[in-house]
């Protein structure tokens, strides 16, 4: 479907009209509502506002609840012809944020300097974005109804991406990739305007060594040290790391024994993992298992007494990796055609080192593009910013994208 130029022009000035008058208004609503993870009932009034807006355009709504009860309500809304089981354009944000409310982190402003700038929690990480996509989808909506009503997309909201989705990654994401024929996700831009097709995997993992506690003085011989284990361990587990493969490990805590005179009969640490492809990740997970069966394996010099530890390996992979593919790269193009011509810049970003939600639905075979909200910087930090006018062109382009969407 091409998009003529007379629609061009009515969704640019739809957009332009509704910007200030409603866009900017909505979205310091939704910021100034806080909505840290961990705050069901914040969330849930946050989401409801995505409600409110998803409902005055006529999307269908399905509330899919946390089975565990920590989280608020993911969202899926649906334009009026998308089916339960069609293929569709998956639209896809996160409601929640970092900042809970005693930051004091809870207000929405302008900077006095430029007025393009604006600042609270969530403005840039990434309520602008949900914005992007109401906003886009509103614009169609009012401008060409016979092709709002036709499109085939769903607004992903979920409640937990910022502490990696565990919920939404079996009950949001597991049923919607084979429904979906591509994913947008509008985390926050990157220099350039480039777009994101490629993301760095995560791993959380955790390594408890077993020892045998004794008294330090009295009966030293007898205790068999954690601590020393985890020691001879750790060189092993950073050994792992792997710069040109994009390969890091980061043994970033430690913690063991209760008391100076006590030899320490359990010690572990806390690893993250990294890593560019899915079969690295798989090497990574198998290495950090094989230390349970043989934890010294090629360390030289090892006390006998050692040999008795027991090694407890324990974690999983948080985020796969977003590997560009093909049909991504045919999708980043698509969408760039409509970036290039509301002035945004076009080209691909270097692969990111952090996840998303794009991660969860490119391992699962859908075709995925990133960093489609607005420019800005400093996300997950209290001077966090975003730009009005960069915000306003992601809006326009995704709408043209959904106007030519077949």
């Amino acid at each position: 479907m091409t998009v003529r130029s007379d629609l061009h022009e009515r969704l640019r000035e739809r957009i332009a009209a509704d910007f200030e008058a409603e866009q900017v208004p909505w979205l310091r609503r939704l910021v100034e509502q806080p909505s840290h993870t961990y705050a069901r009932a914040d969330v849930e009034a946050a989401a409801a506002i995505v409600d409110e807006a998803a409902a005055a355009i006529g999307l269908g709504r399905t509330a899919i609840a946390d089975p565990g009860g920590l989280f608020a309500d993911h969202r899926v809304y649906a334009t009026p012809a998308t089916a339960e089981g069609d293929r569709a354009i998956a639209l896809v944000g996160h409601v929640d944020t970092v900042f809970p409310r005693s930051l004091g982190f809870l207000h929405f402003r302008r900077e006095p300097a430029d007025d393009d700038v604006i600042h609270g929690p969530g403005v840039l990480d990434m309520k602008s974005g949900l914005s992007a996509i109401l906003f886009a989808l509103r614009a169609l909506w009012a401008v060409d109804r016979p092709r709002f009503d036709a499109l085939k997309a769903r607004f992903v909201c979920v409640s937990d991406e910022e502490v990696g989705s565990p919920s939404s990654n079996e009950v949001v994401y597991e049923a919607l990739a084979p429904r979906s024929s591509a994913a947008l996700v509008f985390e926050a831009g990157r220099e350039g305007d480039r777009i994101v097709t490629a993301r760095k995997g995560g791993g959380a993992f955790t390594v408890t060594i077993h020892g045998r506690a004794a008294h330090a003085g009295n009966d030293h011989e007898a205790g068999v040290n954690a601590i020393h284990a985890l020691a001879l361990l750790i060189p092993k587990i950073e050994g792992l790391t792997d710069y040109e493969r994009g390969v890091t490990l980061n043994v970033g805590l430690i913690e063991g024994g209760t008391a100076k005179n006590t030899v320490p009969e359990q010690a572990r640490c806390s690893i993250d993992a990294r890593f560019e492809t899915a079969a690295d990740a798989d090497a990574v997970v198998a290495a950090l298992h094989a230390l349970a069966d043989d934890p010294f394996a090629g360390v030289e010099v090892i006390p006998e007494r050692l040999r008795t530890v027991r090694v407890e390996v324990a974690g999983r992979i948080t985020r796969p990796p977003m590997e560009a593919t093909p049909a991504s790269e045919r999708l980043r193009e698509r969408y760039e055609r409509c970036a290039a011509a509301v002035g945004l810049g076009v080209g691909e970003a270097p692969l990111q080192g952090g996840g998303s939600d794009a991660n969860l639905l490119a391992a699962r075979g859908v075709p995925c593009i990133d960093g489609l909200g607005p420019a800005g910087r400093y996300f997950h930090r209290v001077d966090e910013w975003s730009s009005l006018s960069s915000l306003r062109q992601r809006t326009l382009a995704l709408a043209l994208f959904l106007a030519e969407a077949e």
